[in-house]
């Protein structure tokens, strides 16, 4: 678990109904959760790569959302999910706003300038 002052920008996937585990959220509301935060195990769950969000909301029937989060922070080893103590859901964006936030998540990670390929 770590504790710094940054927030770190993601992708949460929701049910129809924007929950998450029993729990309701809101857009453009902030929460906030106590006690020891752990991947899987306790805090506010989102992934920084929003392809990894399929992995657990399917595109059929869920909402998805760009959110920040922040406060006391855990990370997993096998995806980029997040766990945090502090989360501000942000606007809904749609499975095509999510599938766009996937594609510039990828080219981001490209670096243009020493990459030998050409297409």
């Amino acid at each position: 678990m770590e504790e710094e002052n940054v927030v770190i920008k993601g992708y949460k996937g929701f049910d129809k109904e924007l929950k998450c585990r029993g729990f309701l959220y809101e857009v453009d509301k902030e929460y906030e959760q106590g006690g020891e935060i752990k991947c899987c195990n306790n805090g506010f769950h989102f992934c920084e790569n929003p392809f990894d969000v399929f992995s657990y909301y399917p595109p059929n029937d869920s909402r998805y959302c760009e959110v920040h989060g922040s406060g006391k922070y855990d990370k997993d080893n096998d995806d980029s999910k997040v766990s945090v103590s502090k989360i501000k859901i942000g606007f809904e964006i749609g499975l095509k706003g999510l599938i766009d936030a996937g594609i510039k998540f990828i080219l981001d990670k490209v670096n243009w300038e020493e990459s030998k390929a050409t297409n």
